[in-house]
């Protein structure tokens, strides 16, 4: 009995403590169809509206990003370049290959924050979102991912 109570405690102190992260969900999404629809693909609405279907399984998560590179946009919003790992880069380059001409849709805790266009095959594992991130977005992705050139390791959470 004495053990049960040790342990409860030690379990709620321990709980208590611990600080909250906060979440990021970073994924990005290929089209997908009608014909996927309803159990590989859902309805969703590019942000200039028009409405298409993404697949249900994101092509890359945040698994994928190894470092971060964060700028400003011409249209006083932020920017971010996402460095894949070689499995996401991989992923990334096959699809940009065989899917030219569609688009690949960027959402960052569930809100879509860009929509990029696959014009060329991407060789170098990195995804530019050229714009619509805000800084509080920004502080959350350099606080989970290494910043691109800077001195110093961060640890991935």
């Amino acid at each position: 009995m004495r053990f049960v109570r040790l342990t409860l405690l030690a379990s709620l102190i321990f709980c208590m403590g611990a600080a909250k992260r906060p979440s990021l969900d970073l994924r990005i999404h290929a089209l997908g169809t009608a014909a996927e629809a309803p159990t590989f693909a859902y309805p969703a609405t590019l942000l200039n509206g028009t409405p298409i279907f993404l697949q249900r399984m994101p092509l890359l998560t945040q698994r994928e990003v190894v470092s971060v590179f964060p700028f400003a946009a011409k249209d006083g919003t932020e920017g971010i370049y996402l460095k894949l790992g070689a499995h996401g880069s991989r992923l990334l380059e096959q699809n940009t290959m065989t899917r030219r001409g569609t688009m690949l849709v960027v959402l960052l805790n569930g809100r879509q924050v860009s929509n990029l266009l696959v014009d060329r095959p991407i060789n170098d594992g990195i995804v530019c979102i050229p714009r619509g991130l805000n800084a509080d977005e920004i502080s959350l992705l350099t606080a989970a991912f290494p910043v691109m050139g800077e001195h110093g390791e961060k640890s991935r959470r």
